[in-house]
């Protein structure tokens, strides 16, 4: 029952936007696509690229994220990180 409600959620959550972000709304890079469809499902991309963490601080949401539903593969994961922490780190 959660599980369909988290997908009814997104599904509603996307509905009520302009519409999924592209992949040209990420900085270029190997991973913008991965992050594109794992990210963009529930989320506009503004919603984590105004963000600013550390590498472990995404490991932290990407992990809640997988434990809401998102479906991100073992071998995607520290991609997915890495490109965040790299274009969405602190500011130096």
């Amino acid at each position: 029952m959660i599980a369909n409600f988290r997908g009814i959620f997104c599904f509603a959550a996307l509905a009520l936007t302009s519409g999924p972000a592209l992949a040209q709304d990420l900085p270029p890079g190997p991973e913008q696509m991965l992050v594109t469809q794992a990210c963009t499902t529930c989320h506009l991309a503004s919603q984590f690229t105004s963000q600013r963490k550390t590498a472990g601080q995404w490991t932290e949401t990407v992990n809640q994220m997988i434990n809401m539903g998102a479906v991100v593969g073992d071998s995607e994961f520290d991609r997915i990180v890495n490109y965040l922490a790299k274009n969405f780190g602190p500011v130096k």
